[in-house]
């Protein structure tokens, strides 16, 4: 007698157990997102979230975060550069035009950026980094999950558990303090990338989904619970993308000291963004619409905003 065929889970399955791990991972992490939590549910709406965003220096961590991502039905879309912040993005999209689908925005390090010898002393570290962590059974679970379309329930616990608490995760010994030093004279965001790893930085909520007329009701509101909050909201009234965000807790960091021993940095890593999205506009600002005759909704990103969102978590040391 043949065995029953077990189901697999489908790409938008496995997304939704990756969104629930992830995120219950950032909220034992960030207290902010607890509280937010609070907020929204007190207003009465909806926790909706919009996406998540990882920094991280090394090219393999990205390349394999995206081949990743694949499983989760997520696609690379669109491509960001911000060359101020020494930082190169793109976003990981779900196909279809449902702009309230589970979104990652991926941030890569230019270490063509930095001088030579601070990008060298970068490298070592990713290459410390990777030294500690096998990733060789989630190589495996992704290439089933590429040839048979999903993932059995065993098998999706265990890609998740590994994507949540390993690739997401700064393996390895601590940087050291002379590495977080160079790295956050050239950029403060990069530095809070290495200090934190290739984890969620911030988790974006979605301002109409919170049952908020827009996103300056919800930034007050926010303010009135004793949020910190970045000084001003990106995107003008009216227009397809509006954000605003916490500004990062300081964390204690180890750090590897000269002498060898294990001391902490304080460094700004993880916060919460909220986010209003409004409708699609054509080259010549003309309104976009769905299929289904509804306002499309924009999904995508603007460096112009997203540049200003980064200063929420940057790591400047004295």
């Amino acid at each position: 007698m043949s065995q029953p065929i077990t189901p697999k889970l489908t790409p938008a399955q496995l997304r939704e157990r990756f969104v629930a791990s992830a995120t219950a991972k950032f909220a034992s992490q960030v207290p902010d997102f607890v509280a937010l939590q609070k907020l929204v549910a007190d207003n009465g709406g909806t926790f909706l979230n919009d996406h998540g965003a990882i920094r991280t220096a090394d090219p393999a961590v990205t390349a394999l975060f995206a081949r990743a991502a694949g499983v989760l039905g997520l696609r690379k879309e669109l491509d960001y550069r911000f060359p101020a912040k020494k930082l190169v993005s793109f976003d990981l999209q779900a196909i279809g035009e449902d702009s309230r689908q589970f979104k990652i925005f991926v941030s890569q390090v230019d270490l063509a950026a930095f001088p030579p010898e601070v990008a060298a002393l970068v490298q070592a570290d990713c290459a410390e980094q990777a030294e500690a962590v096998d990733h060789r059974d989630f190589l495996g679970l992704i290439e089933r999950a590429e040839a048979e379309g999903g993932l059995s329930e065993r098998e999706a616990d265990a890609f998740v558990s590994h994507f949540v608490h390993r690739l997401m995760h700064r393996n390895g010994p601590p940087m050291k303090r002379s590495l977080l030093e160079a790295v956050a004279a050239v950029s403060g965001e990069a530095a809070s990338a290495l200090a934190l790893g290739p984890d969620f930085n911030h988790v974006t909520i979605d301002v109409y989904a919170a049952a908020y007329s827009g996103i300056e009701a919800m930034a007050e509101a926010m303010r009135q619970r004793g949020f910190r909050m970045l000084p001003a909201i990106q995107g003008a009234p009216g227009t397809l993308l509006r954000q605003t965000a916490t500004l990062a807790a300081t964390m204690e960091t180890p750090v590897l000291e000269a002498d060898g021993s294990i001391g902490s940095a304080r460094t700004e890593k993880q916060f919460v963004e909220i986010i209003e999205r409004n409708q699609a506009v054509n080259a010549w600002g003309g309104k976009l619409w769905a299929q289904n005759g509804s306002p499309l909704i924009f999904r995508n990103f603007l460096a112009a905003n997203a540049e200003q969102i980064f200063a929420a978590a940057a790591t400047k040391l004295a």
